[in-house]
């Protein structure tokens, strides 16, 4: 989806780069079909598993005890299970909010909204934000919070607004929701910020406050299971409280994210069988949100080390004017970074860019091996890149910076 919003923005502004169209026509059912496709590419087949000795049974799993699953008529008995059975969105209690659709079913809709209000401004909300402004819809974006994206630091995730609100999303911040209702005219949402009601009527609502996963999902609310804020409860080596029971991805409740699914997937499956040999490492994963541009972030950011006592220096820049966001049309970009005071060494970066998702790797392999400053700086870069201008100038300015004051 976010590829073919893109597409669509880029087509609108394709005259300026020498390109003139006929009338922009959006073609929302091969935008879904499209979507429809590469995710069924995607989907592994039965028989991958059980070419490896598996045996796979399709179907709705229910637990009758914690040793024993029920899936359409069959019995299934274990002594070890892990749960990775993902997460549902999650809704909150107010009325009327039978309303208001999903990001799930966002993505799916049959009709294109012409006007969008998203609830919530975390992630998921502001990809979709982001994804629909650039289709052309009226989108309107309500959070709880003061400003979006309350994992990264502020001034990173103002930058992000400002740009999106400048194409014409409408944000409503420090917002506390009332009630949902269908009407004539569509779903209007109401909510009260600084002590004023507000209400606003869309084609569609959608709630994206979070994901979560529930044990009523498989039957397991009656095992004891302890359920953490995401998920489950889960020990280091990802055992859940019933000592034989493990679980992974969004059920374990740690990062929802599909790398770290995969990941506590093996680690799961290891521990379960071997016994608890390997602890899970989700410390330093990188992180993109899939707007345009992209913001992404890994390692400390600057409020956490703050938070944490840690001792640190920050390199920030805004990096619009670069010659390759002005040939390229991407003139968007900021970087933040952190570093340890005393030897330099990168603890923690995030950026806005259209190149984000690619570069914070890059970031995260820095931080992982105690990449300094100074070394940053020495790394010759390609030119004109975006490369060149989050890492290396970045880390150059702060190192000469450094040299100076010593």
């Amino acid at each position: 989806m976010v590829r073919s919003a893109r597409i669509h923005r880029l087509a609108k502004d394709a005259a300026r780069f020498g390109t003139t169209a006929g009338p922009l026509v959006l073609d929302w059912p091969t935008v879904v079909r499209r979507q429809h496709e590469i995710v069924k590419e995607f989907q592994p087949l039965p028989e991958s598993f059980t070419r490896k000795g598996a045996e796979i049974i399709l179907g709705e799993a229910r637990f009758v005890d914690s040793h024993t699953i029920s899936v359409n008529s069959s019995i299934v008995r274990a002594d070890r299970i892990i749960i990775a059975a993902g997460s549902i969105p999650v809704v909150p209690a107010l009325p009327g909010v039978e309303a208001t659709i999903t990001s799930d079913e966002l993505l799916f809709l049959p009709v294109f909204p012409r006007r969008l209000v998203i609830v919530g401004a975390g992630v998921i909300g502001l990809e979709m934000a982001s994804a629909f402004s650039d289709f052309g819809a009226e989108v309107v974006v309500v959070g709880q919070d003061r400003e979006i994206l309350p994992a990264f630091d502020p001034d990173v995730a103002g930058y992000l607004r400002k740009i999106l609100e400048g194409r014409g999303v409408t944000f409503h911040l420090g917002a506390t929701l009332t009630r949902f209702s269908r009407g004539r005219d569509g779903v209007t949402t109401a909510f009260t910020k600084d002590a004023e009601v507000h209400a606003v009527t869309a084609d569609q609502a959608c709630v994206a406050i979070g994901r979560r996963w529930r044990p009523e999902t498989l039957g397991a609310e009656h095992l004891g299971l302890q359920m953490g804020h995401l998920g489950l409860e889960v020990t280091p080596h990802l055992r859940t409280s019933l000592a034989h029971i493990y679980a992974a991805g969004d059920a374990a409740g740690n990062v929802q994210l599909t790398p770290v699914a995969a990941y506590e997937g093996r680690l799961a499956a290891h521990n379960a069988l071997r016994g608890d040999q390997v602890i899970a490492d989700t410390t330093l994963v990188p992180q993109s949100v899939f707007t345009t541009p992209e913001v992404a972030r890994v390692g400390l950011t600057h409020r956490a080390a703050t938070a944490s006592g840690v001792k640190c220096h920050v390199a920030t820049h805004d990096l619009r004017g670069a010659s390759n966001g002005r040939a390229t049309g991407e003139d968007d970009g900021y970087l933040k970074l952190v570093f340890d005071a005393a030897q330099e060494r990168l603890l923690g970066a995030q950026m806005v860019s259209h190149a984000g998702a690619e570069l914070i790797q890059m970031a995260a392999l820095a931080v992982r091996t105690g990449a300094t400053a100074s070394v940053l700086a020495a790394q010759l870069s390609v030119h004109p890149s975006h490369g060149e201008r989050f890492i290396k100038i970045a880390a150059h300015d702060h190192h000469e910076i450094c040299q100076a004051g010593e």
